[in-house]
């Protein structure tokens, strides 16, 4: 399995992040911790590790609906020109602008059902619940951009089948959706202000501060990926008056990547059990995140912060807890690494890498335990050692 042009960056991601983590101790603006930042980046790798067999079985899916279900299959609507816009020869440099004009849609398209799926996520209760766990940490750095849940493909490939449905081939549309990803890697920055007139037509990061914002006059706004003119046009921009207070409404207390993918799952399965009604168990997933049935209460709503008394979650663990934490992260970040490659390269059947993927997971929550500053026994290392040695015989003796 090739990579695509978002594995190429990310490297590229990493070096910028240790430039930000550089140029904020050298100026003295505090926008890292270390312990946020490793939940960052343990969601990242989870992210990875859950979502390449997502995107395999959705590019199938999205290709097979544009063979089948397409404009031009349906109607005979003409291709959409997608060769190189540009090309050179001993003449010089000659534009081909009906395949300019079809990237262009092409891009534009993406951004514009981007635009909507993320709108949506913030709306729709079961789809807030795949897209919360990039909004939960309290910081806002380059880091907070690979903070992903691992559900979030599965409903985002969904929406990008009205792509397919004008044709668009599924290597145009892998292309055009890993430049807007990579786009968004550079606008979770406290570090760049305003930037004058690109603020009228980009997304940048003064605009994706707000939409990162929990201040409730921030809340649910500035959901463009690239353009920000889709936010004017639709109801949904706000610009950035004072700096947000980072993070969710309701703040989760923990660095675990598991529980940040679940929680509102979670809350969710509490509510409908709650609910008397179907029709009100169905709102429950449809409604806003915040509505409640009139039988459990009144719907939560935002209010206003009192920055003075405000904290972020930053328990105090001892020197020894902190060692022993990053030393098991880069653990598990080698292993996570190890699985790819071996994912990717075809050396390794699947199925045996299913057991490893657990065990990460797993592993992952096991820091969180050690970044959260809670008890962990000798219940939780010996099931480290176990899987250990079940990982072991399943992939070298199997």
């Amino acid at each position: 399995m090739q990579g695509s042009i978002l594995d190429l960056a990310v490297p590229f991601f990493l070096v910028l992040i240790g430039i930000e983590v550089l140029y904020s101790y050298v100026s003295g603006k505090k926008v890292y911790r270390w312990n946020d930042t490793i939940a960052d980046l343990s969601t990242g790798i989870l992210f990875s590790l859950t979502g390449i067999l997502v995107t395999i079985v959705s590019l199938w899916v999205y290709e097979n609906f544009r063979i089948f279900c397409s404009l031009q299959t349906l109607f005979g609507v003409p291709e959409i020109p997608l060769g190189p816009p540009i090309a050179w020869d001993h003449t010089g440099i000659r534009f081909d602008f009906k395949n300019l004009g079809g990237w262009i849609f092409v891009f534009l398209a993406v951004d514009f059902v981007y635009y909507w799926f993320h709108r949506a996520t913030h709306e729709i209760n079961f789809l807030w619940a795949c897209h919360v766990t990039h909004h939960s940490s309290e910081e806002f750095n380059l880091s907070v951009a690979l903070r992903q849940s691992s559900f979030q493909r599965i409903f985002e490939y969904a929406f990008n089948l009205t792509i397919a449905f004008f044709g668009v081939p599924w290597q145009a549309f892998l292309f055009a959706h890993g430049i807007l990803k990579i786009y968004q890697f550079w606008v979770h920055t406290r570090l760049i202000g305003k930037l004058g007139f690109l603020e009228e037509i980009l997304v940048t990061p003064s605009h994706h501060r707000v939409h990162h914002g929990r201040d409730p006059k921030y809340i649910d706004k500035n959901h463009g990926g690239i353009l920000i003119f889709w936010d004017r046009i639709f109801g949904s921009f706000a610009r950035e008056e004072e700096e947000p207070i980072y993070g969710l409404t309701k703040p989760v207390t923990t660095f675990d990547p598991v529980y940040t993918n679940l929680h509102v799952y979670e809350e969710m399965g509490e509510l409908i059990g709650k609910a008397k009604t179907w029709k009100d168990k169905i709102l429950i997933l449809l409604k806003a995140p915040g509505w409640r049935p009139a039988n459990i209460g009144p719907s939560l709503l935002p209010s206003p912060i009192d920055r003075a008394r405000y904290a972020k979650f930053d328990p105090v663990v001892s020197k020894e807890r902190r060692i022993f934490g990053v030393i098991e992260f880069f653990f598990w970040t080698i292993l996570s690494l190890l699985t790819l490659r071996f994912f990717k390269s075809g050396t390794v059947p699947i199925w045996k890498l299913f057991p490893v993927v657990l065990y990460l997971i797993y592993g992952f929550h096991h820091t969180a335990k050690i970044l959260d500053g809670r008890e962990w026994n000798r219940t939780s290392l010996g099931i480290l050692a176990f899987g250990a040695v079940i990982v072991s015989w399943i992939l070298f003796f199997l």
